[in-house]
């Protein structure tokens, strides 16, 4: 998986969270300090990092980190797969995470959790 969340804290917040539920997380961020596309992996980015391109370069699905509903709904019109508040709880966000890994690739979900 990768996670890319410009605020250091909040990065190593969720990045921990994230290894504590057994994910392999590589945090970055920006996406200049991506060593690899994520070909085969989720990505969860702030919509500043967010395009459509996520999914042209191999992500499996793209779940947005959103500063706003507005941002949040605009990404997912986009084509991200699901977006969240930027400050959620990290178990809000394994939540959504879960339910990607369990979903068929086919299914795109909006998704705003508290």
């Amino acid at each position: 998986m990768v996670l890319i969340e410009s605020n250091d804290r909040r990065r190593k917040h969720l990045a921990t969270a994230l290894r504590s539920a057994g994910m392999t997380v590589m945090a970055v961020g920006c996406v200049g300090e991506l060593e690899r596309w994520p070909a085969g992996d989720i990505v969860v980015t702030e919509s500043a990092f967010f395009t459509p391109w996520w999914k042209h370069v191999g992500a499996t699905h793209v779940v947005v980190l959103a500063d706003s509903p507005t941002l949040g709904m605009a990404a997912c019109a986009l084509g991200a797969t699901a977006w969240i508040p930027r400050t959620c709880a990290s178990h809000a966000l394994l939540a959504v995470l879960r339910k990607l890994r369990l979903a068929p690739l086919t299914t795109v979900a909006s998704v705003s959790l508290s």
